[in-house]
């Protein structure tokens, strides 16, 4: 299922997730590193396993492509685009299954300096702003943040953030919704993750610049054959 809504959230958690991280100036990003230089954080076995740049896709498979990035097709997965007001711009896409939302945005990124380290700083000053209470974890992503986040009804709700450094990409993750302290749910959701497909493509960017998503073709009838 496939649908486009224009704000949004996560079981009305006031969570401002689609914010881009901090843009830099310029577009040079073969520029040499700066004093603060922050290196990528690797993830073993990431061209093998995932989430993979388009460069590293050699088999002819169907995915379900928004521009920048593509998934292959999941069984009782439902789709959603979130744009952004007044432009109607597609600024992130959210997958929902059996109740657990992962939704995910592409940024452009250097060659060399890593973002995920800063976009987690930026998270945590979010959520100390919202007195949510928040710690690093360890996983299988590396390192991701789990914090319980008030929501509209009262309650705290659990939300994950992910993030992986590409090459010359940055794809951020940010889960919710039911489940997310099963572990069943959590190498569910990874598996999601990893199977998603970059597609930077050669134009200059500025890192940490949104990479566009598009809507599939109407006629798409749920995966196009790429590679």
């Amino acid at each position: 299922m496939f649908g486009k809504k224009r704000k949004a959230h996560h079981d009305d958690v006031e969570l401002d997730d689609t914010t881009q991280p901090e843009q830099s100036s310029g577009t040079d990003e073969s520029a040499e590193p700066t004093a603060d230089f922050t290196p990528k954080e690797v993830i073993d076995d990431r061209s093998i396993d995932g989430p993979f740049d388009y460069s590293e896709v050699t088999e002819i498979k169907p995915y379900i492509d928004f521009g920048s990035v593509l998934i292959p097709p999941v069984p009782g997965l439902t789709i959603r685009v979130e744009v952004e007001e007044p432009t109607k711009r597609p600024v992130a896409i959210t997958f929902e299954r059996e109740g657990t939302q992962l939704q995910v945005q592409a940024f452009a990124a250097p060659r060399s300096e890593g973002l995920w380290a800063e976009v987690r700083d930026q998270v945590r000053t979010q959520l100390d702003a919202q007195k949510a209470s928040h710690r690093d974890f360890d996983g299988e992503l590396g390192i991701e943040i789990h914090a319980s986040v008030p929501g509209n009804d009262g309650a705290t709700h659990p939300v994950r953030f992910i993030g992986v450094d590409g090459p010359r990409w940055f794809l951020r993750g940010v889960i919710s919704g039911a489940g997310l302290s099963e572990e069943s749910t959590a190498v569910r959701v990874n598996d999601l993750f990893r199977s998603i497909v970059v597609r930077r493509g050669s134009d200059p960017r500025a890192p940490r610049e949104l990479l566009p998503l598009v809507l599939p073709a109407p006629d798409q009838t749920g995966a196009n054959d790429t590679k």
